[in-house]
């Protein structure tokens, strides 16, 4: 029985067992663990991080470990695939310490006067003469769908056994997460719900019906910002430029569509709303979405190219 155990651990190689979802979720940890140290002393709770991220690094060493060389089963597998959902989220979150470090300038009004050199006027404000209730209601909902769309055609091909097609699926998705990440570096911005408009007034200029009121305090609260601040801009995360919402779901949009997904047409409907409603709820300018839809052309084309230098050149052979 021992033997059996140390003979996989004996063979331990990373080149052998990290796929490219790994090695991304990796990357990015390193980047944020270098920063942590490097900032530590303008950081509250440097030390916590440093220490969380080489747990997670750590964790996601071991899940690959014990899924290639042990065969776990598929079941185990399945828990390789699900732990990259919560893994963004604390990825978006911590990104926010190291922003305000190494760029503490706000790009809002340089981001406004290029919707207003495209444009003629400020979008969200153009577009607010469309404003109804239900329009709101849709709108907020459609937004809230970000994180699950993916879901959804992950879980989809992990029920048919499209493995290959599933890790293609993750990577293209985490790289255009993390990118999206590591761009709001180069031009932080807050959006126009803070520069143009009032905060304070969303919810009697933007009302819903059922579901708008708590699906906007969801958004503020995963933002940053704190019930009841009289100050929410001081708190909010600096992620508008580009809009990490379009370029992922534009991604997601291209890769259901390549892969025959079941879901291809709901998600490109709710993706496109999705799009537009991150205009018309104020959370971005419409320079930013076009930025996410370049952004987006790029990751799509690139990732592979990644991979393959990842895979010939590094010689990883799993990725």
């Amino acid at each position: 029985m021992i033997d059996k155990i140390k003979e996989p651990l004996l063979q331990f190689n990373l080149r052998e067992i990290l796929k490219m979802s790994d090695i991304y979720s990796l990357s990015i940890l390193c980047i944020y663990t270098i920063l942590a140290i490097i900032f530590s002393p303008y950081i509250d709770g440097s030390i916590t991080l440093i220490y969380i991220n080489i747990i997670i690094m750590a964790g996601i060493i071991s899940i690959a470990t014990i899924d290639e060389k042990f065969q776990a089963g598929r079941l185990f597998t399945l828990f390789r695939r699900v732990y990259i959902a919560p893994l963004i989220f604390i990825v978006y979150d911590q990104i926010q310490n190291y922003i305000p470090m190494i760029n503490p300038n706000l790009y809002d009004l340089t981001l406004i006067s290029w919707d207003m050199a495209i444009f003629g006027v400020n979008p969200t404000e153009w577009i607010y003469q469309f404003a109804s209730p239900a329009l709101t209601e849709f709108m907020q909902s459609s937004y809230m769908l970000y994180f699950f769309m993916p879901l959804a055609h992950g879980i989809e091909l992990h029920l048919k056994h499209e493995d290959k097609k599933l890790g293609e699926f993750s990577r293209s998705i985490l790289f255009a997460f993390y990118t999206s990440y590591l761009l709001y570096f180069f031009m932080p911005a807050i959006g126009p719900r803070f520069f143009i408009h009032d905060f304070f007034a969303m919810s009697t200029e933007l009302p819903g019906l059922y579901l708008t009121e708590f699906f906007r305090n969801v958004v503020n609260s995963g933002g940053g910002i704190p019930a009841g601040v009289m100050n929410p801009a001081d708190f909010v995360n600096r992620d508008c430029m580009p809009s990490g919402h379009t370029m992922v779901t534009l991604v997601n949009i291209y890769v259901v569509f390549r892969n025959k997904s079941i879901f291809r047409y709901p998600i490109l409907i709710f993706g496109l709303s999705l799009i537009i409603s991150t205009i018309y709820l104020r959370y971005h300018y419409a320079v930013d979405v076009m930025a996410g839809a370049m952004f987006a052309v790029i990751a799509i084309y690139i990732e592979p190219k990644v991979r393959l230098f990842v895979k010939e050149k590094l010689n990883f052979k799993n990725a």
